[in-house]
């Protein structure tokens, strides 16, 4: 539910508090080494190595908030659990140490090793004490919550909310969703009717209502009610959603959580930018790694095309990118040249008659995929992410499939969660349900544990 305004204060506070962490433990981490040696060092930090590090605290300090951001530590998610909550903090340590090392190493910068060590220790102590500090703060208290539905799922919602107390809730009344008859003796539990959506808005606008879940199992109608009741509860409440097995799915959610039971929270697509600019900084520094470690495997590569078949070595196509924006993908050509004159746009097939020799192995090792690291570096597509759709299937699908406009919410990427876990032919419908959750779990760690699998699938010529 809303947070009371000193907790959405510390949220807010969050991105400053961290770079004050990171200046004070860099001074302090300083200053120690100034005097007193450590047990693997002979003396103290020199005034000279000082200097250093107050030349290079910038790019320490930047580095933090981006480790951050990488391993999941700027969502406002279910509290994490105190050894969750640590294994981020490391693994935010060690990728803020690494990139600060190889940057130090590149640009030919000296920095006290000592001083990068004790630095991510004390930092990191901080920063466990401070978000440990926020998530016993950042409890819900006295809550009026009214649910919208009459069925089971709304009487379970009421149930738990009932049976455990210690979330701050309490069930105000209920109201019937569109296509819902209004129950003549409603559950209990469920409390007075408050009176349809008019009555909702009314009561928000007189504060008598503090938070609005939806709980109903119909479809079509959340729409127009998700829209009009966030508006209604503007600076007053949350509008908030209980999942189905498809809605848990969805991204541009985040989850709250009374007792066990989920619940889902409508969020701005804003929220996201902190999280797409850490994943871009990611594919900028891998994506010219892996760029520069493949050339020689792309050469070969262009040289198989060119000398089993007749046209281009590389084949470009219109794909549908974030925000339905259309870009140019590259590819290595595995079909005859002009192979779609005849039949249009169609879907890919694992056996199709029109590959050249070579396209059916660049195909099922992904290295006809290699080129389009170059649209990685372009910022049109990312590592790792939904693969991108030729717009005719786009055009189809958003009008075929619920839901699949969501994954336009992050650029495509190079490989994805659909295409380490499914088949080459597998159904739209099936490779969203990836892309979604995709969406909703994205960490840096996915990212990592997609490109070592999309790795394996290359070495074994499996995927889609």
């Amino acid at each position: 539910m809303r947070r009371p305004f000193r907790i959405a204060l510390f949220h807010r506070l969050r991105l400053p508090v961290d770079l004050l962490l990171g200046w004070l433990t860099l001074g302090a981490a300083t200053a120690l080494r100034s005097r007193w040696a450590l047990p693997f060092t002979l003396r103290p930090l020199p005034p000279a190595g000082a200097a250093l590090v107050r030349a290079a605290a910038l790019p320490v300090l930047a580095a933090l908030p981006v480790a951050l951001a990488l391993t999941g530590l700027y969502e406002t998610l279910r509290p994490l659990a105190r050894l969750e909550l640590a294994r981020r903090l490391l693994l935010a340590a060690a990728l803020q140490g690494a990139a600060l090392i190889a940057f130090f190493y590149l640009f030919d910068r000296p920095f006290p090793r000592s001083v990068l060590l004790l630095h991510l220790t004390l930092v990191t102590a901080g920063l466990y004490v401070w978000r440990r500090l926020v998530q016993q703060l950042d409890r819900p208290a006295g809550r009026r919550v009214a649910v919208i539905g009459t069925g089971a799922a709304a009487r379970e919602l009421a149930r738990t909310i009932g049976a455990h107390r210690y979330h701050g809730l309490t069930v105000a009344g209920h109201v019937a969703a569109p296509g819902e008859a209004a129950a003549s003796s409603p559950a209990a539990e469920l409390g007075p009717e408050l009176g349809g959506l008019a009555g909702l808005c009314a009561r928000l606008a007189a504060g008598e209502i503090d938070d609005l879940v939806f709980a109903a199992e119909i479809e079509p109608w959340r729409t127009e009610w998700v829209g009009r009741l966030t508006r209604a509860s503007r600076r007053r409440g949350s509008v908030l959603l209980l999942p189905g097995p498809f809605d848990s799915l969805i991204g541009r959610m985040r989850y709250r959580w009374v007792h066990d039971l989920p619940l889902i929270e409508v969020v701005r697509p804003e929220e996201w930018r902190l999280r797409l600019a850490g994943k871009r900084a990611f594919d900028l520094v891998a994506g010219s790694v892996f760029a520069l470690a493949a050339l020689p495997l792309a050469l070969a590569t262009a040289l198989a095309v060119r000398s089993t078949s007749k046209g281009p070595v590389l084949y470009r196509q219109e794909r549908i990118g974030r925000d339905l924006r259309p870009f140019s993908l590259v590819k290595f050509r595995t079909m005859i040249d002009g192979a779609e004159r005849e039949t249009g746009e169609v879907l890919a097939i694992p056996d199709d008659p029109r590959l050249t020799p070579v396209g059916g192995f660049l195909r099922r090792s992904r290295l006809d995929e290699l080129p389009q690291l170059w649209n990685v570096l372009r910022g049109e597509m990312s590592l790792v992410g939904p693969r991108p759709e030729r717009p005719g299937f786009v055009a189809r699908y958003l009008e075929e499939v619920p839901g699949y406009a969501e994954r336009f919410l992050v650029p495509p990427g190079l490989t994805g969660l659909a295409q380490v876990n499914g088949e080459y032919d597998s159904s739209p419908q099936n490779k969203l349900r990836y892309d979604l959750a995709y969406l909703a779990n994205w960490r840096f760690s996915l990212d990592l544990s997609i490109l070592f699998r999309t790795a394996k699938i290359v070495l074994t010529s499996r995927g889609v």
